[in-house]
């Protein structure tokens, strides 16, 4: 009984601690999140997107793309140089993708994409993330940490971080 009592103990502080971690996540989404909506110019979102989710979340490469955008921002390197095929690949995520760097294009997109060992793939739409809407860009996070994104970790955070960029950045399209 006293086994079961202190395993019991040892799941109760792995779950405060679990809270605890959501906690400090969902804080970080919440500056985020105000980050965007400071924006006042939508060209600069995109740019927004990815340095605030470097500096609040503390992902060392962040790269984004937007396709299908108005000729206003058409220039925009962030509007510039993605592959039918990464369009087709990105429509096709219904979550995030999660893993081991496998020769994705969208990587390249990276400015040092040979450090990125882990890295998260998310889909942009205007709506949520699993709805069958194509995709109008994708957003990329990478980290030298071949653990840091991994197949087996939760994705409710990675899936709200992708649903609010997608809504901030539906003002950049046609």
């Amino acid at each position: 009984l006293r086994e079961k009592i202190k395993g019991l103990e040892h799941r109760i502080m792995d779950m405060v601690r679990n809270g605890n971690e959501n906690v400090i996540i969902a804080d970080k989404l919440q500056r985020w999140a105000r980050s965007l909506l400071l924006t006042r110019a939508p060209g600069d979102l995109p740019e927004r997107i990815a340095h605030e989710i470097e500096v609040q979340f503390s992902v060392p490469q962040v790269a984004i793309k937007v396709w299908g955008v108005s000729d206003e921002f058409a220039h925009s390197s962030w509007a510039q140089g993605v592959s039918e095929d990464a369009k087709i690949f990105a429509s096709s995520l219904t979550a995030p993708f999660c893993g081991v760097n496998s020769g994705f294009e969208a990587v390249s997109w990276l400015a040092n994409p040979a450090a990125a060992m882990s890295i998260a793939l998310m889909p942009l739409r205007t709506g949520v993330l699993n709805s069958p809407s194509p995709a109008f860009g994708m957003l990329v996070l990478a980290s030298p940490d071949g653990q840091r994104f991994e197949s087996a970790m939760g994705t409710d955070f990675l899936e709200r971080i992708a649903e609010l960029a997608g809504a901030a950045l539906s003002r950049l399209r046609v």
